[in-house]
């Protein structure tokens, strides 16, 4: 995407990201033991050390509690929850559990012919507000030969399946991995035009939903395994 937005939302800066995600949620503190949960583990606040294109903190207090962030490139993500400590290593659970976001098939209209200029085919993928959200990544199934992929512009995705019969669609978006089932589609009549409107429900997107995700002890710092990626968290000390 080249306008600098997310999905259709503005998109803030990684710095300003960074200020705004941590001011609520994180204050400086020094490294501590667990006293009364785990003296294994480590509590306090660690910031990640992953280069300038990541902005991330931990934060874990001693009363079991844990707070996230993390901001890298279109990726903006939160949590908050419990922690328990095993061996010295934490497992992080969100509190309470999020509801993930989802697609949902709002209409398939067959229409007898085409009206003027309109293509045979269109996608809309909307906000519950009704407009369009750009680059939602799709794949269409026809009656015979390959599938098609594509992803959505910011007034939708028109074609001309060159008289192909589209059978079924999926999509998903790229940024926090939401894939929705695959809906079928039905039959447009010869010389007909097919009209597909699919509602996205952000619900709450941006919230990890780790269950008792493994952060690994690292000397006085931390490792997060998330997203195929290890992540390592050095403490902030005062």
């Amino acid at each position: 995407m080249t306008d600098g937005s997310v999905f259709g939302q503005p998109k803030i800066s990684g710095a300003g990201r960074l200020i705004r995600c941590a001011l609520p949620f994180f204050t400086i503190g020094a490294l501590l033991p667990a006293s009364n949960l785990a003296a294994q583990c480590l509590t306090g606040e660690f910031r990640a050390s992953a280069g300038p294109d990541v902005a991330s903190m931990i934060e874990i207090t001693e009363d079991g509690r844990f707070r996230y962030f993390l901001s890298t490139g279109a990726l903006d993500e939160w949590a908050e929850g419990q922690w328990t400590c095993e061996q010295g290593d934490l497992r992080l659970t969100t509190l309470p559990r999020p509801k993930p976001a989802e697609f949902r098939l709002e209409s398939a209209r067959v229409h007898d012919a085409a009206a003027g200029e309109e293509p045979p085919f269109a996608l809309h993928v909307t906000w519950p507000d009704g407009k369009d959200i750009p680059a939602v990544d799709f794949r269409i199934e026809f009656e015979e030969g390959e599938a098609r992929t594509g992803y959505t512009q910011a007034d939708g995705w028109f074609a001309d399946l060159a008289g192909r019969t589209p059978r079924s669609i999926q999509l998903s978006e790229p940024f926090h991995g939401t894939t929705s089932p695959v809906f079928q589609l039905p039959p447009a009549p010869k010389g007909g035009r097919l009209e597909v409107r699919i509602l996205f429900l952000p619900n709450d997107m941006g919230v990890v939903d780790f269950d008792a995700a493994p952060v690994r002890r690292d000397g006085t710092g931390l490792i997060l395994n998330w997203r195929g990626n290890a992540i390592s968290y050095l403490p902030v000390r005062q």
